[in-house]
């Protein structure tokens, strides 16, 4: 595959804890920048380094020009370099897109343990497209002149009631709307088509999905779908929507996932301390 230059951003605990490492994937139509608001600061106060790569054509890495080109595969490839080049296997925690993307690591068995925020469930989008296009007739168009910067009341209303919940600030709206992009066609077909993918038996490692109660996305019942794939924790956060590490749900969904890091570190088999013999003992 075609080498690019992905830009990360990365923040480091002031003093390091022994923690994995995190690799945070961010979702379509956004970039890394999604987790820089709230999530890698906090995490990194809790001991862990974090690393959020921008995907190809998203953000400041390469493959802006040939955006719709770009496929799932090329996004796990982006996603395998970063994996790859830290000192240990990492926890991947993934949102919407990122979570599929995350889903294809773990199946590889390339990461220890991952965190699924608002996944696609594991039949594709096209349940989830179908629904937003009955309901919001508008959807695609105001999406489309949302990548290419332009908002107005209606495309923020929409911005709200799709990817967030009725109580959300404006200003969380403008947020999201400062980070919108536009999104690989490619990629998006791929999603709608998961159905057709021969699903591989899943490794047995430990795995959190998190859903929004208000997800117009992907509702809870396709969260719980995800979940009973990997047989993982589920936890459903309540009024929050599919946006929720951006709104003021995020530190709801960031506790539920710490509290579960710790957990694992918890279960983690501990290393026997050496024996020291005394001199002469022998």
């Amino acid at each position: 595959m075609t080498q690019r230059r992905l830009h990360v951003i990365r923040h480091f605990p002031a003093t390091p804890a022994g923690r994995p490492p995190l690799v945070f994937l961010h979702g379509g139509y956004v970039d890394a920048r999604c987790w820089e608001a709230h999530f890698l600061p906090c995490f990194a106060s809790h001991g862990y380094e974090c690393h959020a790569p921008d995907l190809a054509g998203h953000g400041r890495s390469d493959g802006v020009e040939p955006l719709d080109a770009l496929s799932l595969d090329d996004y796990l490839a982006d996603s395998i370099g970063v994996v790859e080049r830290l000192d240990r296997k990492p926890v991947v925690i993934g949102h919407s897109m990122g979570a599929c993307i995350a889903e294809r690591l773990l199946e590889l068995s390339l990461v220890e343990a991952g965190v699924l925020l608002s996944p696609v469930p594991p039949h594709g989008t096209l349940e989830s497209a179908l629904t937003l296009f009955l309901r919001y007739p508008g959807f695609l168009s105001e999406v489309a002149r949302m990548t290419r910067g332009v908002f107005d009341e209606r495309s923020l209303r929409l911005l709200r009631d799709v990817y967030f919940t009725p109580a959300t600030q404006p200003e969380t709206l403008l947020d999201l709307a400062r980070l919108v992009q536009p999104e690989s066609l490619r990629a998006i077909c791929d999603m709608s088509l998961l159905a057709w993918r021969c699903l591989p038996a899943v490794p047995e490692l430990p795995v959190l999905v998190v859903g929004g109660e208000l997800d117009a996305v992907f509702p809870p019942h396709m969260a719980s779908r995800v979940a009973k794939r990997w047989q993982a924790e589920l936890e459903i956060v309540p009024a929050a929507g599919h946006a929720m590490i951006l709104d003021r749900h995020w530190q709801t969904c960031a506790d539920h996932i710490l509290d579960w890091l710790d957990r694992l570190e918890q279960a983690r088999p501990k290393r026997p301390s050496a024996s020291i013999v005394p001199a002469g003992s022998a």
